[in-house]
């Protein structure tokens, strides 16, 4: 594999076995955690699960790669980063440096998960958490996979802990991955905690059938998907819904406001904080622009991320007056850091600052390295969407209405109070299944927009859906600056990303005639 990969390698023998590198290292084994002293206590359990988080959230996995290549090239955001310009027009290419950087985390966050797995599967009967680790290590594992073969299509399947003889591996086919996934999630599903039982800040279980629902759905709405599979989704949520666990937060801002992290609607939440000065995260300076108020003092921020034109522009048509708006984008102008006026779009047209701001990801107490926000990888309107969508497929819209409802109800809602304080978005009703379906989608848009679900939500559907919804809005939107943004190329290699090129050229297994078409 890549030299990312080999350097995983190195660092699970460094932590795990000092005498297994002993003819290459002089060293005193003492130094070094054994795999046998870990995983012989609750707490050296607990520690190595934690470790499993930390890999899965990191910088170069969701804590800053996430944002800055996956949410760009899902075609609703521009980047200003110059270092990134194939991935923001849509021409992702091999050697594209975020690329590269997460599929690295991605298997170091594998390989964590599988160094727990195979310990506990092997040992640590007597351990009152250990099927509970084993739990959380199977969902990193296995959600870790799902990004993969949805951003890549078929990858390498490791699921044994790395070693030095078994780095070259050919990518395994798309359904074989597929297969990985659910039986690794349902695993998940079926060990990890009920909610009252969980960490602080870990997932329960129902995380596990809300991503099983996720892969279903992919599995059934695609090109030449399985209809069938829509009701294997719905059988999937029934039980987060009828749990009772999880309620919509009482307003939609409050969900983005600093300090208010695991509220009633977090199913499953990264958590950071300031811990040592180690980075943890730079999604704040991703999405808050330099000089601004919302910018920390003698804080670097790039704000480099920002909504496409058409993205803003739809939920304002869709929407005029939705609550959301206004807790999802900073627009017309903002405040800087010295007094003035900074206009943006759509006052503004042209440069950076021809594009509004993403609102959600703000962070007074950002100190450039570490931050107190967590990244919301799933809440509870996400299942009510859902719902919402797998009901109109499997019956039609009558019952589905019911769903989404709730979701703009609480959208009208801005004093938490349970009474409509907006005209819009006003409830659903006479809508056609394929008027639904499509209705659905954007709703999704306007109510996750920024949490990292763009990319899926605009390919799960299919090659005509991604160049309906995303490259003809884009390529026709009347203030698009040509010579700053981009045409977005009418070509079906936008499905999937190109495979690294570090992998390429690192594993022996896989030749370029390996590569994903067009690349």
């Amino acid at each position: 594999m890549k030299t990312h990969f080999k350097q995983y390698i190195l660092l699970y023998l460094l932590t795990f076995g000092g005498t297994a590198c002993s003819d290459i290292l002089v060293e005193d084994p003492t130094t070094f955690y054994s795999e046998l002293s870990v995983f012989a206590t609750e707490a050296g359990v607990e520690t190595a699960i934690n470790g499993v988080y930390s890999e899965f959230s990191s910088p170069q996995y969701y804590g800053t790669s996430w944002q800055n290549l996956v949410m760009v090239v899902s075609g609703k955001f521009f980047s200003s980063q110059a270092a990134n310009r194939d991935a923001v027009g849509l021409n992702t290419t091999p050697s594209n440096i975020w690329v590269n950087s997460m599929w690295a985390q991605m298997y170091g966050a594998i390989n964590t998960a599988n160094v727990v797995i195979d310990n506990l599967e092997q040992g640590g009967q007597s351990l009152s958490n250990r099927e509970s680790a084993l739990g959380h290590a199977y969902f990193i594992r296995g959600l870790t996979y799902f990004d993969l073969v949805r951003l890549f299509g078929g990858v390498p399947l490791r699921t044994q802990p790395a070693k030095i003889d078994e780095i070259n591996l050919p990518r395994a086919s798309r359904g074989e991955v597929i297969t990985q996934i659910i039986s690794d999630l349902e695993k998940a599903r079926d060990m990890m905690p009920e909610p009252g039982a969980t960490i602080y800040g870990r997932p329960s279980r129902y995380a596990a059938n809300v991503y099983l629902a996720k892969l279903y759905m992919t599995l059934a709405g695609e090109d030449g998907g399985d209809p069938s599979y829509w009701q294997k989704a719905y059988n999937e949520l029934l039980p987060v819904y009828n749990s009772n666990a999880f309620s919509l937060a009482p307003t939609y801002a409050e969900l983005f406001v600093p300090g208010n992290e695991n509220t009633t609607e977090s199913i499953f939440e990264l958590q950071y904080g300031h811990t040592g000065g180690i980075r943890n995260s730079d999604i704040i300076r991703s999405f808050t622009p330099a000089g601004s108020i919302y910018a920390p003092s003698n804080v670097t921020t790039f704000g480099r991320i920002r909504p496409n034109k058409e993205t803003f522009d739809q939920h304002v048509e869709q929407y005029p007056g939705d609550p959301r708006i206004e807790a999802t984008f900073v627009y017309d102008r903002y405040t800087r850091s010295n007094g003035g006026t900074q206009t943006i779009y759509p006052v503004r047209t042209t440069s950076n600052q021809g594009f509004a701001v993403i609102a959600k990801w703000f962070d007074p107490s950002y100190n450039g390295t570490t931050t107190d926000r967590n990244w919301m990888m799933l809440r509870y309107a996400d299942v009510l969407l859902m719902m919402a969508e797998i009901e109109n497929e499997l019956n039609g819209p009558d019952q589905a209405y019911s769903f989404v409802n709730q979701v703009l109800a609480r959208a009208r809602d801005t004093n938490g109070d349970g009474v409509s304080d907006a005209a819009q978005p006003a409830d659903w009703s006479g809508l056609t299944q394929e008027q639904f379906r499509q209705r659905i989608l954007r709703e999704r848009q306007y109510e996750l927009l920024a949490e990292g679900q763009e990319w899926f939500d605009t390919r799960r559907r299919g090659y005509q859906y991604f160049l309906d919804e995303v490259v003809e809005p884009h390529n026709s939107h009347p203030k698009l600056e040509k010579n700053r943004e981009f045409i977005y190329p009418i070509s079906v290699k936008n499905m999937l990303l190109p495979l690294p090129l570090s992998e390429i050229s690192g594993n022996q297994a896989i030749s370029p005639a390996d590569q994903n078409p067009g690349y």
